[in-house]
């Protein structure tokens, strides 16, 4: 098989478990209704993945490092750009909640069906989770350390910005009357100069 189709078939299957996954939960989809809906026989799924706890354990780790990877570019883009300091949070909370909503069946998988993988791979995903918030943490920590922002503890300003953005999993709608950028905008506002009327 060539490698670029074998390649593309294992994306395939990854696609197909994480929205059964998320429709039926991990424990109660089958690798036979995987390679189903894939269109390919159970053996060739084996083929690409030895268990079905191998095809989450993927799912995760491909979601976790995306967030890692467009969290890094959106820092890298704005730590050197000169732009106001409300535009370069917009810019970087707006990279974390696009990518973080677009995976929206691997927020669902992650909240219930972690649990299912193996001490070790649990861990692998959760240090890719905790450096995702380091490096957020740095940059917030330097802003603080240049008086950009108050003497604020940046381990407090970092879980509020993470945790205000992973709220939207279970609120925003995007049929609403905010786009996710607007909401995004608006949030950066409110922590960048508060409530009171300026």
């Amino acid at each position: 098989m060539p490698r670029a189709k074998g390649r593309e078939t294992a994306e395939e299957i990854l696609k197909a478990a994480q929205e059964l996954f998320y429709v039926k939960g991990y424990e109660n989809a089958s690798t036979r209704e995987i390679s189903k809906k894939v269109g390919i026989s159970k053996a060739a799924l084996y083929h690409h993945f030895k268990n079905k706890e191998e095809i989450l354990f993927r799912i995760c780790l491909q979601a976790a490092d995306e967030l890692v990877n467009n969290m890094k570019t959106a820092i890298e883009r704005n730590i050197s750009s000169g732009k106001p300091l409300k535009e370069q949070l917009t810019d970087i909370l707006i990279e974390y909640a696009r990518t973080y909503m677009k995976n929206e069946n691997f927020n669902k998988i992650l909240l219930h069906d972690i649990e299912y993988l193996p001490e070790d791979k649990k861990q692998i995903i959760y240090r890719k989770e905790k450096e995702n918030i380091y490096q957020l943490r740095r940059f917030i920590e330097d802003l603080i350390k240049r008086g950009v922002f108050r003497k604020l503890d940046p381990t407090v300003v970092t879980f509020s910005l993470i945790g205000t953005l992973h709220w939207l999993y279970f609120w925003y709608k995007p049929t609403g009357k905010l786009s996710l950028t607007e909401v995004v905008q608006q949030m950066a506002d409110l922590f960048i100069h508060g409530l009171e009327e300026r």
